[in-house]
């Protein structure tokens, strides 16, 4: 008996392509040549249902029915964190930033490039996944991201994306061009700037940041149809080899309830590095150990001073 499959499909073949919309909700066409992004533990709901129950009563068990209210595919994978390799070209993550609600300034006098939040115009994206032949349309996405530098791993952003569904289609595999993209450096002594918080420069193992974005999904009459990110409490993480209690308190910054400006930079080469500026509170200090030594691990809630400043991301 022949097998039912001539030819079985491989997970691992696909590409991701994403693209800033010029209008919201209107697909941009990304291609392999120009918007292929190197997305690595990718994760996707291609159909993802919101239902109500119909209720209808019955002379006997069963299911009464239920009706589609709204339909939505969701989308997560991460990327190294590391510049372009020129000093003041944008990275090929920019589109995905700006859809997290980042805005961009190129500064070719100063060479760098600066991502700073923003709270109202944020641009979607346009994402095409393609599984080994069938393409899969995220339109009109927008989302959230983390990113995280653990000692002795790679650097990564973990992006998470929705968009209303669209019915897949059969489709080739696109010729990706991977120019722009390039090889990350782990985080450690000799590539990574240690964090300085209210003024001390601390040696840490592991520091997180997540934007947690409020991602809302409207369907209304009108029509309004479209994933908006409609607020955003962005938290942190950080566990530093704990220095004398008279160089750095985290107890009574914590009790004082201060925000203090905090700093690192992944990356020691001129175009690769990314420096990473927040507005921090500290919460919750607690004992931990790096290595069977002293550790602080500190929760940070990121809080903005003068309006959209509790994160930048800059690009040198």
């Amino acid at each position: 008996m022949p097998n039912v499959l001539a030819q079985t499909r491989a997970w691992k073949s696909k590409a991701i392509l994403a693209k800033l919309e010029t209008e919201t909700g209107t697909d941009a066409a990304p291609t392999g040549a120009l918007n292929w992004i190197e997305a690595r533990n990718v994760e996707f709901t291609p159909y993802e249902a919101e239902t109500v129950e119909r209720n209808i009563e019955m002379p006997y068990f069963g299911n009464g029915g239920t009706l589609p209210t709204g339909k939505y595919a969701t989308l997560s994978f991460q990327v190294a964190v590391v510049g372009s390799g020129t000093a003041g070209t944008a990275p090929k993550i920019a589109p995905l930033l700006r859809a997290c609600g980042f805005s961009e300034t190129v500064d070719d006098e100063n060479e760098v490039v600066v991502y700073k939040l923003v709270s109202e115009n944020i641009p979607a994206v346009t994402i095409y996944i393609n599984i080994d032949g069938t393409l899969h349309k995220m339109v009109g996405s927008r989302g959230t991201m983390t990113l995280t530098l653990s000692a002795q791993q790679i650097p990564l952003y973990q992006f998470n994306f929705e968009s209303i569904y669209v019915a897949p289609a059969a489709a080739t595999l696109p010729t990706v061009v991977k120019t722009g993209w390039q090889v990350e450096q782990p985080v450690g002594s000799a590539t990574t700037l240690g964090a300085t918080l209210g003024g001390v420069t601390l040696a840490y193992s592991e520091f997180s940041v997540d934007l947690a974005n409020q991602i809302a999904r409207l369907d209304l009459p009108g029509p309004q149809r479209e994933i908006s990110i409609s607020n955003r409490t962005p938290t942190g993480s950080i566990t530093v080899l704990a220095p004398a209690l008279t160089v750095f308190n985290p107890f009574a910054l914590a009790d004082a309830g201060n925000t203090l400006d905090f700093s690192t930079a992944q990356d020691s080469r001129e175009g690769y590095q990314v420096k990473v500026d927040a507005k921090a509170r500290i919460l919750q200090p607690a004992y931990a150990q790096i290595e069977d030594m002293v550790a602080y691990q500190m929760n940070l809630e990121l809080s903005p001073v003068a309006g959209n400043d509790e994160l930048t991301i800059t690009y040198q």
